[in-house]
């Protein structure tokens, strides 16, 4: 995945379906919930590596992270 593919849209969605909140799912990566608000308002970009572990952590494949809505 490149950076900047990452569908914050999607993101969110599934953060829902899945019942996580920002700070539940911060807490299970082990990263601050300040990071994942920088991930999902864009101000960050994803390195392939975490979208992977986010993936795996949401059990989706990273590819259902990527692209528009």
């Amino acid at each position: 995945m490149k950076r900047g593919e990452f569908s914050v849209t999607k993101f969110r969605r599934i953060l829902r379906e899945r019942g996580f909140t920002v700070q539940t799912f911060a807490e299970v990566c082990g990263v601050g919930k300040s990071i994942i608000y920088k991930y999902m308002c864009g101000n960050r970009p994803i390195s392939a590596k975490n979208a992977a572990r986010f993936a795996a952590i949401l059990k989706v494949k990273p590819e259902d992270l990527i692209g528009n809505c």
